[in-house]
């Protein structure tokens, strides 16, 4: 052998020799099998007629989920199925799942015994509908490149807000949208034309900054910004809704212009700045962002209408410094002045948790949150990990209202910041604040026996147990309980709260929603809490329809 093919082939050996001094894997575990069979029809929920070639995806008691396709006959068929429970889930282009905001889950689901056959299973898909029409000016003419949205009322985080749900595709040459495939419900409709117009001004260099440009203004369907205002459009199963058209009127158009300075003597190489209108209803529908140039430090936003707006400045990519700025200003019908950001990390509050029991776990590793009381995607939150010996320290708190939560067994008791006593629902940080941040944690708290009345024989309730102080949704004192005529819910800080019990399987979606809770008040028990043991209380039952009412009658 050469020392060519020798060299070549001691590595191999080694690997071989290695192979068989390390232990193969384990196998697999298998997965269960049985003798069990799902058989069914997706249909459609409109007119029931089958659907062919629709995608079909069992999912539950397996590792694994299997996907059929119907035949012709809209026809599906799962073999070999162990007993479980499953869950159905159809799709199909220009279909959606049939579901409910208050249904346990947008899917069929199904309990299969040993070797059990379940046939006439039904998918019911419900067809998407439209709408469709043309954008034009004062003139009649067809305005390309516009953004037409669906849109419904939502809330996030417990504040109502303005939800996307499809569109956003450019009109075509002749001005014309359409969107496709929405699920049944009434739509708001938002269009929105970018790009700058040439406007009448006197003779000027070319790229003047003085020069003035026009644009078309943005508006709800019915006319203007004001969601209360606009019009509504049902949009049922299938249905296609035609001629809903706009015509959009030139207003003027401004370019913002300014600076962003920061701490760094460089500059904020990072930094964006972010335009938003001031009412928080239109921020997913309005935002004009901007990048820094990083030698001036200057940024300029275009096609800016008359308007109130909040204006941002962030930089740091969510790390310990980051860095934020944000001010109000007021577009008129002149060009706006230069406006300068100066970008803050905020300030920097050191504390200590103690409990008030000698039995408690260690601090060490619980985290410490701020959240803004009013929900802002771009102000930094500040965290800190707490010492073993319970100290902390929280960086970049800017000025402004916050709540406190904290990531281990208990609740708040009390918070005091600077020696004052403050609530931990919502309190004021303010510029240049030294802190300390004491925090007292809880262990004592309460057991609640729910009584249902008004639940059908062998039927099932959901309970919420939330604060009577609907300000404090969101921090963490909700508690959600599923059971019978007896429902039992632990944990519970002292305090004052109300009851809710539905036959509704998942009324998650009323924790982020207080003007329900408000009109249900009534429906709801008050009960007050003490500090560690038991408490019991009776509740009548609110049916899923009349929550259903409610949600349906939700207007802005």
């Amino acid at each position: 052998m050469t020392r060519a093919s020798l060299a070549l082939w001691l590595p191999f050996a080694a690997m071989a020799q290695l192979q068989k001094l390390v232990p193969p894997p384990p196998a697999p575990a298998a997965l269960p099998t049985g003798h069990g069979v799902i058989e069914g029809t997706v249909v459609d929920a409109a007119t029931h007629d089958p659907l062919r070639k629709c995608k079909v995806t069992l999912g539950g008691s397996r590792q694994t989920e299997p996907t059929v396709v119907t035949d012709a006959s809209g026809r599906f068929l799962f073999r070999e199925l162990p007993a479980g429970t499953y869950w159905l889930n159809g799709a199909k282009s220009g279909y959606n799942q049939a579901q409910s905001s208050l249904s346990a889950d947008p899917n069929v689901q199904i309990t299969l015994g040993t070797d059990e056959t379940k046939k006439g299973v039904e998918v019911a898909l419900v067809p998407g509908g439209s709408i469709s029409g043309r954008i034009l000016n004062e003139d009649g003419v067809a305005v390309r490149n516009c953004s037409v949205t669906a849109v419904q009322p939502g809330y996030e985080q417990g504040n109502r807000t303005l939800v996307i749900k499809a569109g956003g595709m450019g009109t075509s040459d002749k001005g014309e949208y359409r969107i496709s495939d929405l699920p049944p419900g009434r739509y708001y409709l938002f269009a929105r034309c970018g790009g700058e117009l040439p406007a009448p001004h006197p003779l000027l260099p070319r790229g003047d900054p003085r020069t003035p440009h026009e644009g078309y203004a943005p508006q709800f369907y019915g006319g203007g910004l004001d969601p209360s205002t606009a019009t509504k459009l049902a949009v049922g199963a299938g249905a296609n809704l035609e001629g809903i058209d706009f015509e959009v009127r030139r207003t003027h158009a401004f370019t913002l212009r300014g600076t962003v300075a920061g701490t760094d003597p460089e500059g904020p190489s990072d930094a964006m700045v972010m335009l938003q209108p001031a009412n928080p209803l239109m921020r997913n529908l309005m935002q004009l962002p901007s990048s820094i140039d990083p030698r001036s430090r200057a940024f300029q936003i275009h096609g800016v209408m008359p308007g109130p707006y909040r204006l941002i400045a962030l930089s740091g990519g969510g790390g310990a410094h980051e860095a934020y700025a944000q001010r109000t200003i007021e577009i008129g019908a002149a060009p706006p002045e230069p406006v300068d950001l100066v970008l803050s990390t905020g300030v920097e509050l050191k504390g200590s948790v103690q409990f008030d029991t000698d039995e408690h776990p260690s601090p060490q590793n619980a985290q410490i949150f701020l959240m803004p009381v009013r929900p802002d995607h771009f102000q930094p939150q500040p965290h800190a990990e707490v010492n073993k010996d319970g100290t902390f320290t929280l960086t970049g708190a800017m000025p402004g209202h916050w709540r406190l939560t904290l990531n281990t067994s208990g609740y708040v008791k009390s918070l005091s910041l600077g020696g004052q006593q403050v609530s931990p629902y919502d309190f004021q940080i303010a510029a240049g604040a030294t802190g300390p941040l004491q925090v007292t944690v809880g262990g004592k708290t309460a057991d609640i026996s729910i009584a249902v009345t008004g639940l059908s024989a062998g039927g099932q309730a959901s309970v919420l147990v939330f604060p009577e102080d609907l300000d404090r949704l969101g921090s963490g004192l909700e508690r959600m309980g599923i059971g019978g005529s007896q429902v039992g819910v632990a944990g519970l800080p002292p305090g004052r709260y109300r009851v809710l019990a539905t036959d509704a399987p998942n009324p998650w979606i009323l924790q982020q929603r207080p003007d329900l809770l408000k009109a249900l008040e009534r429906s709801t028990q008050p009960l007050d809490v003490p500090e560690g043991g038991r408490v019991s209380v009776t509740v009548e039952l609110v049916s899923r329809e009349e929550l259903l009412r409610l949600l349906a009658d939700e207007e802005l």
